[in-house]
């Protein structure tokens, strides 16, 4: 009704300036008259599609209002959300490492002249995805690649996923989680302030216990008290058994924190098959051993205590049996009960930037064949050069056992690296 009373209004206007338009022109032709006819009713044909817009614009408006007033519209939800970007940031976090370092070895030998080696290498880069998927939910991912110190170029592993994992658990509401995924199960703390460069057997506890898998782990995690255990199929089999799900283990640890800034943590860990370490799975697929005798457990003790600037750490770990003799050995050809063990102590002096100063005791037990030292000393310095930003440089003397498998008497390396973290 609206709009054809607009129509009749503008029409009798028009009219009133038309007549008057017609007097004036009254010696006009019939054509330019219906000329001028017809351009009016173009003219108010086009008023009419404006009406028609103006009026749909003025049925959206309301629309609009309703559903504004029934429910959040998508402006009032990215106000609420801070926009995809801030969203991303909440929930995905982003970190990376790079690793680059130098070292030169001297190693004497027990007959004959002595070796020297000296490498550059890119040794470590990681890139590190964590997403909240909600609040119960958690992935993580871990891109990495390893260029091994004095290694060969085809021993680069390139950019590989060295885990994956997906965890259901909140522990700010329920102290029972459980992971799943590719992962590094919780044996042994390897406690270390050293730059830990692969073929340098830094520290010897990582060499011998670090272990990757494809598990699943439930944990319990309660204030300062965090237990787990694990089961994962392993790549070593015993002799004759069938393929399947069989090693497991445990960790359980505890921190003891005071106002005055004392602070303990102190832990053991527990593994079936201590043969399913990375370390040793390689040493003995190198013999061409693929399955064991008997499975063989493992077991380390940690304690980490730290006060004011002072830092003290100690870890333990060993086979808890023998192995056979053709699978690993000692110098005297007896089946070997492989045990290592670190000691660290040092302080952190802050002159600005934080420089960690550190002191290694270190050694090994019926690990000739495994190639690590009897005993080694060590110095560390690591330098705080901005944030993220960490100098190291270190020196290494470590003596052989007198049945050395490659017959090594002594070795002294110094090395330095830069490491990357954001």
């Amino acid at each position: 009704m609206r709009r054809w009373l607009t129509v009749f209004i503008f029409v009798l206007v028009t009219a009133c300036f038309l007549f008057p338009s017609i007097v004036i022109c009254k010696d006009m032709s019939n054509e330019e008259i219906m000329k001028e006819l017809k351009a009016l009713k173009n003219r108010i044909t086009e008023l009419e599609k404006e009406l028609a817009k103006r009026d749909q614009k003025i049925e959206k408006i309301k629309n609009e209002t309703v559903k504004r007033e029934e429910m959040p519209g998508v402006i009032e939800k990215m106000k609420a959300e801070g926009g995809p970007l801030e969203f991303l940031q909440e929930h995905i976090r982003l970190s990376g490492l790079l690793e680059f370092g130098g070292v030169l070895a001297n190693t004497d030998m027990k007959k004959g002249e002595g070796k020297s080696q000296s490498d550059l290498n890119l040794t470590t880069v990681e890139l590190a995805i964590q997403a909240e998927v909600n609040e119960w939910v958690n992935a993580a991912m871990i891109l990495k690649y390893e260029d091994p110190t004095f290694a060969a170029a085809i021993e680069e592993s390139g950019l590989n996923l060295d885990v994956g994992v997906v965890t259901v658990g909140n522990p700010q509401k329920f102290p029972l989680s459980l992971t799943a995924g590719a992962m590094y199960v919780p044996f042994g703390a390897l406690l270390t302030h050293f730059p830990d460069s692969p073929l340098v057997d830094q520290p010897m506890t990582l060499d011998l216990g670090e272990d990757r898998e494809k598990a699943v782990l439930l944990a319990f995690n309660y204030q300062d008290f965090l237990a787990s255990g694990y089961v994962f199929k392993g790549d070593m089999n015993k002799t004759g058994e069938e393929n399947r799900i069989k090693t497991f283990g445990f960790d359980a640890n505890y921190v003891f924190k005071t106002d005055k800034g004392f602070r303990a943590k102190i832990g053991a860990s527990y593994i079936s098959n201590i043969a399913d370490s990375i370390g040793l799975t390689e040493y003995l697929h190198g013999l061409n051993v693929y399955s064991v005798e008997n499975y063989v457990g493992g077991f380390d003790g940690y304690l980490s205590l730290s006060y004011s600037n002072f830092f003290l750490d100690l870890e333990y770990m060993t086979a808890l049996r023998n192995f056979a003799p053709d699978e690993i050995a000692t110098g005297t050809g007896k089946g070997a009960k492989p045990m290592v063990w670190n000691i660290e102590a040092g302080y952190n002096y802050d002159w600005g930037r934080n420089l960690e100063i550190v002191l290694k005791f270190a050694g090994s037990r019926e690990t000739e064949n495994l190639g690590y030292p009897r005993w080694r000393y060590g110095i560390g310095l690591n330098q705080t050069i901005f944030a993220g930003i960490i100098g190291s440089l270190g020196y290494f003397h470590d003596q052989f056992d007198d049945l050395d498998g490659e017959g090594r008497d002594s070795r002294d390396m110094v090395f330095g690296q830069i490491a990357v973290e954001f």
